[in-house]
């Protein structure tokens, strides 16, 4: 049942919507971008976009008849058509949601980084990216006589959990869609470096389309960007030469082999091979990044499962399942919203439990009976279960009753104490 955690009020929140939206308005007094616009203000543009992301509306035009309704905000179809337009606009939100998701790091890191107990970690700045689709907006254009999904990539920073939207893969006039690893070379080494410190070592942990081993030592030679993948099934790599490792290290349970490997003619590269502890399969994943443990190499990528539970989320409880509209600017903005949306759910939830004690219990038992059967499974089967496994306790989703809560309190402006007593009981249980 609920559990509080000691903690009080940092200062005096009037309601949910503008204790939500707070991280906006001191981003806006910060933008270079901004401009007056009487018709559709920036903070209105900012806070129907963020609405939308989060709420249950199959079009657009849905939201506009929401917010006219509800809201009573006056946005008409063609403002909404006219700002996807605008290259003003892009840039303003862009701006926006990298401050936003800026002060989510800060706040968030202010003790919720799991990754800060591993020392090997120190020095790398660790994201799992991958491709996420909608379908194909209403007013599509076709290509090959076919409306194409959209697919914008993402990276999900994996010690504050926060989404950054990193490149709109753009189909071509004689192909159908644009190849992940095609884009990512297209927007350059430094983007891939996420806007982190001189110095910082950034890993991306991906699917096996990002294989491209010449690539993938421009990256790391030049700008410190390295990536961890699975090795293809018809990879042809050559062992060059086998790594020690401490057997000792509760860390590395599971790991059955650490090699030095390359093609017959190409770059040295890390080949772990880990039998997983539950299942008892084998997975041989693939790295340019030679010294952190291989344990920690194969947990890295189990943790990359947290943006395909972020993509679910945004699917199947913000129900974003389609493109806004057809133009770039269009799908680059939605990507922004989502992204912000995201983030600031994140500095909610990381408020409420600094200040309130708040934290979804719910979550938290079905994870830890999970976690037991698991533990007892793998057990029976002989093995013995990993270490990094077991002590990881960061969920990777908010429930659907917190989003709920927090869409019934934005749409109502619900004072931040009465919203309080409301979320808690849902926090420590699910309704039955």
């Amino acid at each position: 049942m609920w559990q509080d955690l000691g903690m009080k009020n940092t200062h005096t929140k009037q309601n949910v919507r503008d204790e939500f939206f707070a991280p906006v308005a001191s981003a806006l007094q910060r933008s270079e971008f901004s401009y007056k616009c009487p018709k559709y203000t920036d903070r209105l543009y900012l806070e129907s976009g963020v609405g939308r992301s989060i709420k249950n509306v199959i079009s657009g035009r849905e939201w506009i008849q929401h917010v006219l309704m509800k809201l009573g905000i006056k946005i008409t179809v063609s403002n909404s058509f006219a700002v996807f337009k605008s290259s003003r606009r892009l840039n303003f939100l862009s701006g926006i949601a990298k401050d936003v998701r800026t002060q989510a790091d800060k706040l968030i890191s202010q003790g919720g980084d799991p990754l800060s107990q591993y020392s090997e970690l120190s020095g790398f700045a660790i994201y799992a990216s991958d491709g996420h689709t909608h379908k194909a907006s209403a007013h599509e254009q076709e290509i090959y006589g076919k409306k194409r999904p959209v697919t914008h990539i993402y990276s999900l920073n994996l010690r504050m959990q926060t989404l950054i939207p990193l490149v709109l893969a753009e189909p071509g006039a004689n192909r159908k869609k644009e190849h992940e690893l095609t884009a990512l070379k297209r927007i350059g080494v430094q983007a891939l470096r996420m806007g982190e410190k001189t110095g910082t070592k950034v890993i991306h942990v991906y699917d096996p389309a990002i294989v491209d081993y010449t690539q993938w030592y421009k990256w790391k030679k030049g700008s410190g960007v390295y990536i961890l993948t699975l090795e293809k099934s018809n990879s042809a790599l050559i062992t060059v030469g086998i790594n020690d490792w401490d057997r000792d290290d509760t860390r590395n349970i599971g790991v059955i082999c650490d090699e030095l490997v390359g093609p017959s003619n190409g770059h040295i590269m890390r080949r772990v091979t880990y039998q997983d502890p539950l299942t008892g399969k084998t997975f041989r994943f693939i790295t340019n990044e030679l010294t952190i443990p291989p344990g920690l190499i194969a947990f890295l990528y189990k943790l990359r499962w947290n943006v395909e539970k972020t993509f679910d989320e945004i699917k199947n409880k913000f129900f974003e399942r389609k493109a806004w509209g057809n133009s770039n600017g269009a799908k680059i903005q939605q990507a922004n919203f989502i992204a912000l949306a995201y983030n600031l759910m994140r500095i909610l939830e990381t408020k409420l439990k600094r200040d309130e004690g708040i934290i979804d219990h719910a979550v938290a038992a079905k994870r830890k009976k999970r976690l037991k059967k698991e533990k007892e499974e793998t057990i029976v089967a002989g093995r013995r279960a990993n270490a990094l496994v077991l002590a990881w306790h960061r969920s990777s989703q908010r429930s659907l009753q917190f989003i709920r809560w927090l869409r019934y309190c934005i749409e109502n402006s619900t004072s931040w104490g009465p919203a309080i007593k409301l979320l808690r009981p849902l926090m420590a249980e699910y309704l039955h």
